[in-house]
């Protein structure tokens, strides 16, 4: 039996360039569902909430039900999309991010029910729940 002979420095470093690039893709390919996922959800719930804080009657519910339509939407499509590559739903990243628009969703949802018809409040609330949405996206991109 052979033994191989070890690669040369220029070879190792050719299996090292390799190895990052395919770490990189396999990186991408499963942090891309979370990134859409974060984002939707953050566009969903800011509009959402600011249609709920500035309506009544069957505008209300409307809103409400278009709203718990399109999260639920959402939360299936992205639930397919992570099939298998769920490992990423259990970092401490992305635990900030569900709840840092959870707290934002909340003062949303809490003008909703406090301070209805509140342009101001309800700008400002939905507001938070974008940036929240987009920070939380764009961090991700980038790392």
């Amino acid at each position: 039996m052979d033994t191989p002979t070890p690669p040369t420095a220029a070879e190792a470093q050719l299996l090292l360039d390799r190895a990052d690039r395919l770490s990189r893709s396999a990186h991408n390919a499963t942090r891309w569902p979370y990134i859409t996922f974060v984002l939707a959800l953050g566009v969903a719930t800011s509009m959402g909430t600011f249609a709920m804080a500035l309506t009544t009657g069957t505008a209300f519910g409307l809103s409400y039900f278009g709203t718990l339509g399109v999260v639920f939407a959402l939360m299936l499509f992205f639930l397919a999309g992570i099939r298998g590559r769920s490992a990423f739903a259990r970092s401490r990243r992305w635990t900030g991010y569900i709840a840092s628009w959870f707290v934002t969703y909340a003062a949303a949802i809490a003008v909703v029910i406090w301070a209805h018809g509140s342009v101001l409040l309800a700008g400002i609330a939905s507001g938070l729940i974008l940036l929240v949405a987009m920070f939380s996206a764009a961090r991700e991109a980038r790392s």
